[in-house]
């Protein structure tokens, strides 16, 4: 057994030492700036790879980027995204989604995964055995939780966000998932939004995610009457366009109803009180109707 731990160790010091020089970008690189960089051992290790585009061939109609990963190639195709309304600002390390994988060297294999709005994968390298994809999911479904946690609390709570970091993939998955056998590495990363290059990269799992702009508080939209209640309405508030929740109000009081939800979507013009409405209420006894039209919240 140790000879096989050994034997999968010197696979992975070997993948990142055949890596191009300029393949990493260290956290502390100020190469742009002339300047020698001392090292400092208790710096962070947590390093990403910028992903080149590639010029598409013929008959293409998709980007394709590459990028250098332990040592291997590795392609990311499609036009990835990230959560622009809680990074409006380009930094390193903001999640990003939405992308297809591939290798370029026959006895590799790479699996992705898309947990919490960013693309997580695993590098097999010598793609013989797969990753513990058991491990990985169980971590990742972790991971998944913790933010749903997160959204949730901080949606609710104005105290709780400034206080409160969002959960670090760090700290649920592993930097590796290596086979039972020990002599194959499988590599564990994730897709960042970067400044440099062409701004997307392959990043270690412990690369710092920075703090998003908390989710917007859902905004009042306005109230629908109920058809065979005048005096009933249902109060909407929504975000992004979406509805998100509905309260009662009888005779301009508040009247709580239990049972009682809503969904549908809207929009706004800019510079006016009206929204338009495309709605279907759920009442509290079960049955359900349908509004479609303008709201004025003045």
């Amino acid at each position: 057994m140790k000879k096989q731990l050994l034997w999968g160790m010197l696979l992975l010091m070997a993948g990142f030492s055949s890596c191009k020089k300029d393949s990493f970008k260290p956290v502390n690189d100020e190469s742009s700036t002339g300047k020698s960089t001392k090292v400092n051992v208790a710096q962070p290790t947590y390093t990403y790879a910028d992903l080149i585009l590639q010029p598409r061939q013929p008959g293409e109609t998709f980007d394709t980027y590459k990028g250098i990963w332990s040592g291997q190639e590795v392609k990311v195709i499609g036009t990835p995204s990230w959560y622009q309304a809680g990074y409006p600002t380009l930094v390193n390390g903001a999640p990003a989604f939405g992308a297809s994988y591939g290798v370029y060297n026959n006895a590799n294999f790479i699996t992705a995964y898309t947990v919490g709005a960013q693309d997580f994968f695993t590098l097999s390298i010598g793609a013989i055995s797969l990753p513990n994809i058991t491990a990985l999911r169980s971590d990742l479904d972790s991971y998944s939780n913790a933010i749903d946690i997160w959204v949730a609390k901080s949606s609710v709570d104005a105290d709780f966000y400034p206080n409160n970091p969002y959960p670090n993939p760090y700290d649920y998955i592993k930097n590796s998932y290596t086979d039972q056998m020990g002599h194959f590495v499988n590599v564990t990363g994730k897709l960042i939004r970067v400044t440099t290059g062409s701004h997307w990269a392959l990043a270690s799992i412990d690369y710092p995610s920075p703090k998003p702009l908390p989710p917007p508080a859902p905004q009042i939209i306005g109230g629908v009457p109920d058809p065979n209640d005048p005096t009933l309405y249902y109060v909407l508030s929504g975000t992004g366009n979406a509805i998100t929740s509905v309260k009662t109000v009888k005779n301009g009081v508040d009247y709580p109803m239990t049972g009682v939800s809503a969904t549908g979507s809207y929009t706004h013009t800019n510079g006016t009180t009206i929204y338009h409405v495309t709605v279907t209420i759920h009442r509290s006894n079960g049955t359900t109707f349908s509004f479609t039209g303008d709201l004025d919240i003045s």
